[in-house]
């Protein structure tokens, strides 16, 4: 193993009560090269606008993790720097691209990480460091929403709420490539001319701002009143007309719908999939009659469940393996927004939640 045993990190670290949570910078060990570990010098480090949701997931974080922190950013692309003796795929000088599960105790924005050889795969050569590490994450996410929950088969119609967004865009990909019919959502008009852009055939673009926020009516218009086969969504909220209002450098005011649980269970078709990103999701009995009546289904989407279970090792590297050949060949092609230094992170983080369009990735030299 090469003399590094220390890297600059950047963690944000999860205080009173797990409810609230700050960005720092850290030098920190590395763990121990083990017969089955590789060591990785990070080139690229993908970051996700809101990565987790501390208050819903406190207790899980709580036992994955000794120190209450986690890294910023788990999405990595690099360079193998050493194999334990034990490593038989991957060798000194690969190429690599993965993600770092919680429970390692480390950062993906970080100068070097150490992993198991099961959690990354080889990456193509016509595929960049940054492109890989800006997409790896998001396309996990939507594999196993499209795939794994909502089990989507040729001739579905599928609901991406915020199309636009990294993940959204993936997902929308992958629905097509997979043979679907898309309705997405917009809150804008940069990210209508973003998704109009991805030249794939959308169904709807349905644009929820404060002229237009009912999402049912043309949901229900565009299927001939049989609802959508599958919805994805990135956070619902209690009741209709919620809305979140970001500020952009103090002058304009973007405000992003969210739709109620009422309003996409109601969207749902005859054994519809409801697949969701929101951990503490609670659903009042008359919306689970909706989706009694319905014979409708609910799924967590958590794409770290495949990271923290060894017993799908196999079908994690799979997943990897058919994500990198689809970058590869066009099928998921990522939109990076911008590419930012190591030291860029800190300040970066602050504004991640406010950056809806496109992926923002650290590159190191």
């Amino acid at each position: 193993m090469p003399k590094t045993k220390s890297t600059r990190s950047v963690f944000i670290e999860i205080s009173k009560g797990l409810n609230t949570s700050q960005t720092v910078a850290d030098q920190v060990e590395l763990p121990e090269l083990n017969r089955n570990a590789v060591l990785i010098k990070v080139k690229a480090c993908g970051l996700a606008s809101s990565q987790y949701d501390f208050t819903a997931l406190g207790q899980l974080l709580a036992k994955a993790i000794k120190n209450q922190r986690i890294g910023v950013g788990c999405d990595i692309a690099g360079v193998v720097q050493a194999v334990g003796i034990d490593v038989t795929s991957l060798s000194v000088g690969d190429e690599v691209v993965g993600i770092v599960p919680l429970d390692y105790e480390q950062s993906g924005c970080s100068e070097y990480v150490i992993l198991q050889e099961y959690d990354v795969v080889i990456k193509p050569e016509n595929v960049s460091f940054v492109d890989a590490a800006g997409c790896i994450g998001d396309s996990v996410k939507a594999y196993t929403a499209l795939h794994y929950l909502g089990r989507l088969v040729s001739g579905d119609t599928v609901l991406v709420l915020d199309g636009a967004t990294s993940f959204g865009s993936i997902c929308i990909q992958l629905a097509h490539h997979w043979g679907a019919k898309i309705l997405t959502t917009s809150s804008s008009e940069e990210e209508k001319l973003y998704l109009q852009s991805l030249n794939i055939e959308l169904a709807h673009i349905i644009e929820l701002n404060h002229k237009n926020a009912s999402l049912k009516s043309v949901v229900m218009m565009e299927t001939g009143n049989l609802g959508v086969d599958i919805v994805v969504d990135q956070g619902v909220g209690q009741f209709p007309g919620n809305c979140n209002i970001y500020n952009n450098d103090n002058k304009s005011h973007h405000v992003q719908f969210v739709p109620s649980k009422h309003d996409i269970i109601s969207c749902l078709s005859v054994g519809g999939r409801w697949v969701t990103s929101k951990a503490n999701l609670q659903l009042d009995p008359p919306n689970s009659r909706l989706l009694y009546l319905r014979c409708a289904s609910v799924g967590f989407l958590f794409e770290q469940a495949w990271m923290m279970s060894s017993a799908q090792q196999g079908r994690y590297q799979h997943i990897l393996m058919d994500i990198m050949e689809k970058v590869a060949t066009k099928t998921i092609r990522p939109h990076i927004q911008q590419n930012i230094s190591f030291s860029g992170v800190l300040e970066m983080v602050k504004s991640l939640e406010q950056s809806r369009l496109g992926k923002t990735v650290m590159v190191t030299t």
